[in-house]
């Protein structure tokens, strides 16, 4: 069972939290490009400019996921903590075994050999969202929510101003 975000904030010791933030996207033009900004403005000043691009990154790759493949209403929350921040995308999606709680690199099974004749243009262009989640944040999860499911990704921050 993937962990929820309660269990992501307590292993990684995130501290009280500081500050929550909820919007929904649905009636947002360029939602993608709107919760990029969204996000780099909340995080301004709370944590050095690397983290906060990991966290857009995060948040791209899932919105992404959840506009493409589930359908309805979007959400995201980003909360403030202490030591960290969690953002978590809501949608209508009620299957969470889809979504694999371990991703992995398609070059991991691959010898040194392999990947050193491996080119930009042998990589699928779609499926490596959650392998960027994976690589980018400290923990992140899956678990059904009211009437869908939300993936949280949690992140420890450097240089964190609290």
């Amino acid at each position: 069972m993937p962990p929820t975000a309660a269990e992501l904030i307590r292993e990684l010791a995130l501290g009280p939290m500081v500050d929550h933030y909820a919007f929904a996207l649905i009636a947002r033009e360029e939602p993608l490009a709107w919760a990029r900004e969204m996000v780099r403005r909340l995080l301004h000043g709370w944590t050095d400019q690397d983290r906060i691009d990991d966290t857009v990154l995060v948040v791209t790759e899932l919105l992404t996921n959840a506009i493409r493949h589930a359908g309805g209403p979007v959400s995201l929350t980003l909360d403030l903590y202490e030591k960290g921040v969690t953002v978590g995308v809501v949608d209508r999606g009620r299957d969470t075994t889809v979504i694999p709680t371990a991703p992995v690199s398609l070059l991991a099974s691959l010898q040194d050999e392999e990947t050193a004749e491996i080119s930009g243009e042998d990589l699928p262009e779609n499926g490596q969202g959650l392998y960027l989640v994976s690589s980018f944040a400290s923990a992140w999860g899956v678990e059904p929510a009211y009437e869908g499911k939300v993936v949280t990704a949690a992140f420890c921050l450097a240089g964190s101003t609290a």
